[in-house]
């Protein structure tokens, strides 16, 4: 028997925007990234039926029509799992996948995860769906993010880390990694606020006083080390948006027609670049990684 563990990635929230598609099109070649672990896409036939499967029906007289369909997928070959109806039950696939996200926004999540089985004759046998506990399958998006997929120079730098599953990450970068990974899974831009902003103090907290002179002095300084722009003024925006949601002293939108500001959005996007940036810097350079495995080291390097 073989099997495949596969997650696609669809085209649902393209739109009828498809100028960047064409700019910047998708992969579309089967690029190998571990021994076991390629990206790209699968027979159309293959992954029309893995859509249908994990699709959500209606019983009735409506016909079902599908609304999106595959731009690549994560696929991880197999020819003796542990479980036949385990996905992914080491989870290096997923880890893939949200290492994807550090390289560059998506929203691949597990709705359409599944597990192909084939016959020794080599002809698909079933189809078996992920089943998800404890976490969001979507992931959500920014509206300001223009590209919704990955290129192939995306793949070639997750070729890199790919084949090192499980990283040997400093608890700090793995505490960041985690905090990204979740408020990628998160709806609601109160809660992916919070989740970011905990993912950076991951990073950058070393003392119990002077909270937040150690995000606002320290977090724009490590964006700028990764070539990104944060002011100080900025990052103390941020805190001090993500104490009042901690809080629970306010919401973000706060009528039920009201919804996040343009500027606000803009703000949450700067911040969760800086973290992912980070994160992935720490998982590349293990020189850049170590100065977060003592607190001394985060004091010298960014000082407050």
């Amino acid at each position: 028997m073989r099997y495949r563990d596969v997650l696609i990635h669809t085209d649902a929230s393209l739109g009828r925007d498809f100028a960047h598609l064409k700019s910047f099109p998708p992969i579309r070649r089967h690029i190998d990234l571990s021994n076991q672990i390629w990206i790209g896409p699968l027979d159309g036939e293959v992954a029309k039926l893995v859509l249908t499967t994990c699709d959500k029906r209606t019983w009735g007289t409506i016909p079902h029509v599908r609304m999106s369909h595959q731009l690549y997928a994560f696929v991880r070959e197999s020819s003796d799992p542990d479980g036949t109806y385990d996905w992914d039950n080491d989870h290096r696939l997923e880890a893939t996948v949200a290492i994807s996200k550090l390289v560059h926004p998506t929203s691949a999540g597990l709705v359409y995860a599944a597990r192909l089985r084939f016959a020794d004759s080599g002809a698909l046998d079933e189809i078996y769906p992920a089943v998800v506990r404890g976490i969001s399958a979507e992931v959500f998006l920014s509206p300001e993010r223009e590209r919704n997929w990955l290129v192939d120079a995306d793949a070639e730098l997750l070729r890199e880390l790919v084949p090192l599953l499980p990283l040997p990450l400093p608890p700090r970068i793995h505490n960041a990694f985690w905090h990204h990974e979740y408020a990628a899974k998160t709806y609601y831009l109160d809660h992916k606020w919070t989740l970011v902003c905990t993912g950076l103090e991951a990073l950058v907290h070393t003392d119990r006083v002077r909270n937040t002179a150690q995000f606002t002095r320290r977090v724009p300084v490590l964006a700028s080390e990764l070539g990104l722009n944060l002011s100080e003024a900025e990052a103390a925006e941020a805190y001090d948006m993500r104490s009042r949601l901690a809080h629970g002293a306010s919401f973000i939108a706060t009528g039920s027609t009201q919804a996040p500001s343009s500027s606000q959005v803009h703000l949450y996007d700067r911040i969760e670049d800086v973290l992912r940036h980070a994160i992935l810097r720490g998982m590349r350079n293990s020189a850049f990684g170590d100065i977060f495995r003592d607190d001394d080291n985060i004091r010298k390097r960014w000082p407050i």
